[in-house]
């Protein structure tokens, strides 16, 4: 009868008693999401247009009208050519459409039919039953029907559908699963699904699978068996005859967990003669900060020497050869399944991201069998894996940098995902390591430089966030290597430490910080200021302008990097800054190549002004003249005393100068009277510029005299008395005094009265030398009272010669002035 290939009895009698328990199609999980992806409840209605009835108990038919039509790969293929058309107008067409998914999924289907045409039709038989199993009257012929499944067939289908098991979800998941891993030559998966199925009556295909399964079972446990007995009798021989039963078991079930480890335990791989083709050396696993990363090993060539580059990736003696590589953890039971990765490091790197962090864990890449009457024969004839050394999943802190300070060092990293803590230790110049204090994330990042590094880092490098840093400070001169190593948790309480990155640095000799700098008018009233500074002895210590703020006080600097001295400031601290200057003159401390930032202190050089004059006034005062400058609201007159060098400064506003003039106390001694636009900061010393106008006010010297009544003599009063006295401040008149002379008036009685106004007017009376004055202090000289031919007649001082221009002379009440 047909289809008794599935060992059913069809048949309104037999009622269909043998149905499929598991699919038994490789891949089987894909079809099934691409079905659910298009939204349908079985594979069967890809193979009916609307309307129409589907037939599976003698094959797959789909039914139209009176018609039927047989479902076989050719017509599996029309139909995703129909999906796959655009815009197609016909019947056919229209319900084929669903775009390209559609067209994959049942070209898919058409391999499927080529390759097993009984396969389609134990897949729609699966499904169908899995929905009659879900359906709450499944065992009603309506419930089949509402799937689409011809009349004449509903009532079989459902009755038969009835006497099958039901699966749970677990068991679900085995059966679909079972061929997958039977044909990835997972035995030890494949036997764990069998273990979970019903019996397998009814459904011949998945007996013998089950069959097969447990024959290879057997097979792979009589090979532990024997490796088991042979390792431990012990010996060298002994034990590669176990290592020759593991590496047969693994040939037949890779995923064996006894079978792999008992491989690693027991294989030792015989090291090739220098420059033998072929030699290779053990599975490269690197760790890195986003997991592990294995390549196949390098091959050596011919002749000496290194052979091709480990990135020409080969599978062993076979270049056509591929490889599975598993991962074993130290500490697992050892029955634990084995954890498979992605990829094949015959044809590139292998990474496993999810190594497990404090862990020690190996790495094994098997063979895999050729395809053929005889897979369990490895390429080439050789089945013998390559293995990776132990490893302990403890990455190394990310992207460290290290730089020396000024008696201290600064470095700084990215700590790896999953790192519970960072250690870290110094050596010093004398080789003692000691432990630095625990470390806490900064709080920004900063660009590496001395004594501190920083930066940012993608997400999704595996690194966590932000950088880490450690300052140790107080260090002397000399190297120093800094070791550091990320702590990760390992299981059962216990902490394992990474291997540790290293970081050697040397503390250099750094200068000596200016510490204060201040800025003063230079003593005497000179031109410019003076710069006074505490620290940096044995620096060379250089006065700059910073382009913008500038540094902080106290930043590390490279020598290369700091301004030019200013030209303007001498060595000793005397600057001249030129006119209109206001800045900000810093200190900076060098010594080799490196530099410390120091303070600065603001300076301005405010414009001078221009005909500059003075002249005394009255007693201790005089008047000050000078071309108001440009751009300037107000000027400072300043006053300087010599020598004691006290300088009093006088703001003077615009209009009040332009109006009223200027006139200033500065006393009765020699003063410097300087005058410049007043300065624009508040918080500038004000520079004297350099070449500005002064005038030099000469002390108010000044010579007074007296004409007295002469002493009385019996009864009459004797001659006048000239006294002349030196009114000089601080008691020295200076060189060049002039000379004093009394003058009378010639000419008739009411000429003699009138007063002189100048030494020609008169007759001289009597002389005192300037320098007789400047021994004496005081003179007293009579007056003769016949000249100028007796009677009373007027007189007045003069003085004449040396500075008598800058001497002032002190005259008496004009009715004093008159001899009688």
């Amino acid at each position: 009868m047909t289809g008794t290939g599935f060992g059913h009895a069809l048949g309104p009698s037999r009622a269909l008693p043998g149905l499929p328990i598991a699919p038994l199609v490789e891949r089987y999980g894909e079809l099934l999401a691409a079905q659910q992806g298009l939204g349908l409840r079985h594979l069967g209605e890809l193979l009916v247009p609307p309307g129409g009835r589907l037939r599976v108990l003698d094959g797959v038919f789909a039914v139209e009208g009176r018609g039927r039509r047989h479902v076989g790969a050719g017509v599996l293929r029309g139909l995703a050519g129909g999906a796959g058309a655009s815009g197609a107008g016909s019947a056919a067409g229209a319900w084929a459409g669903g775009g390209s998914a559609r067209a994959v999924l049942l070209e898919r289907l058409a391999g499927i039919q080529e390759r097993d045409p009984a396969a389609l039709r134990r897949i729609l038989l699966y499904q169908l039953v899995q929905l009659l199993h879900e359906h709450p009257r499944g065992d009603r012929p309506e419930a089949a029907a509402a799937l689409g499944i011809d009349p004449g067939e509903a009532a079989a289908l459902a009755q038969a559908a009835a006497r099958r098991p039901r699966l749970d979800a677990g068991q679900r998941a085995a059966a679909e699963q079972l061929e997958d891993v039977w044909l990835a030559g997972r035995v030890r998966a494949a036997a764990a699904c069998a273990a979970v199925l019903p019996p397998a009556g009814g459904d011949p295909l998945l007996a013998g699978r089950l069959a097969e399964v447990a024959e290879r079972v057997r097979a792979v446990d009589a090979l532990l068996e024997e490796a088991r007995r042979a390792e431990e009798r012990g010996g060298g021989e002994e034990r590669e005859r176990a290592a020759a039963r593991y590496a047969a078991a693994a040939r037949l079930a890779w995923d064996c967990p006894r079978a792999v480890r008992g491989l690693v335990r027991t294989h030792r791989p015989v090291s090739a003669e220098p420059g033998a083709a072929g030699a290779a050396g053990p599975l490269e696993a690197v760790l890195t900060a986003d997991g592990v990363t294995l390549r196949r090993p390098r091959e050596t060539g011919p002749g000496p020497g290194p052979g091709p580059d480990p990135d020409a990736y080969t599978a062993g003696s076979d270049p056509q050869g591929s490889w599975r590589v598993v991962r074993l953890t130290r500490g697992e039971p050892v029955a634990a399944p084995l954890t498979q990765l992605r990829g094949d490091p015959a044809t590139g790197p292998v990474r496993d991201p999810a190594a497990p962090l404090g862990r020690q864990v190996r790495y094994v890449a098997l063979p895999v069998p050729r395809p053929g009457p005889h897979p369990d024969r490895a390429p080439g004839g050789a089945w013998w894996p390559l293995i990776s050394r132990v490893l302990l999943v403890a990455p190394e802190a990310q992207l460290p940098a290290v730089a020396d300070g000024c008696a201290r060092i600064g470095a700084s990293w990215l700590r790896p995902a999953g790192a519970s803590g960072v250690e870290v230790t110094l050596t010093g110049p004398d080789g003692r390591e000691v432990p630095l204090p625990p470390v806490s994330p900064e709080t920004g990042p900063a660009a590496p430089g001395p004594g501190a590094a920083g930066g940012s880092v993608a997400a999704g490098s595996g690194l966590a966030q932000p950088r880490e840093g450690v300052v140790v400070r107080g260090l002397a001169v000399g190297g120093y290597v800094l070791r550091v190593r990320c702590r990760y948790a390992a299981g059962a309480g216990r902490e394992v430490l990474s291997g540790g990155v290293r970081l050697a640095v040397r503390v250099h000799a750094w200068p000596e910080a200016v510490t204060s700098l201040d800025a003063r008018p230079r003593d005497g009233g000179g031109s410019g200021v003076r710069l006074r500074w505490a620290g940096g002895a044995g620096a060379e210590v250089r006065f700059v302008q910073w382009p913008g703020d500038g540094p902080a006080e106290g930043a590390e600097l490279a020598a290369a990097d700091v301004p030019p001295p200013l030209p303007w400031v001498e060595a000793d601290g005397v600057a001249h800054p030129p006119p209109g200057t206001l800045t900000v003159v810093r200190a900076v401390a060098l010594l080799g190549e490196r530099a410390l930032a120091g303070p600065g202190a603001a300076v301005e050089a405010p414009e001078p002004v221009t005909r500059l004059a003075a002249h005394r006034t009255t007693a201790g005062r005089a008047r000050i003249s000078f071309d108001w400058p440009d751009h300037a609201g107000r000027v400072i007159v300043a006053a300087t005393a010599e020598p004691s060098g006290e300088r009093t400064e006088h703001p003077v506003v615009r209009a009040v100068f332009l109006r009223e003039g200027l006139e200033l106390p500065v006393g009765p001694g020699a003063v410097r009277i300087t005058a410049y636009a007043a300065p624009r900061s508040a918080h500038a010393t004000v520079a004297v510029p350099a070449g500005a106008e002064e005038v030099l006010l000469p002390a108010d010297i000044a010579i007074a005299y007296r004409v007295l009544p002469g002493p009385r003599r019996m009864l009459r009063r004797g001659p006048a008395v000239l006294r002349v006295t030196l009114l000089a401040p601080g008691g020295d008149p200076g060189a060049g005094l002039p000379d004093f002379v009394l003058v009378a008036r010639e000419g008739g009685d009411g000429d003699r009265t009138a007063r002189p106004h100048r030494p020609a007017d008169g007759v001289e009376l009597c002389r005192v030398a300037g320098s007789e004055l400047a021994a004496a202090g005081t003179v007293e000289r009579e007056i003769d009272p016949r000249r100028p031919r007796g009677g009373p007649y007027a007189v007045r001082g003069f003085l004449l010669g040396g500075r008598a221009a800058s001497v002032r002379l002190d005259e008496p009440s004009l009715t004093s002035l008159v001899v009688r």
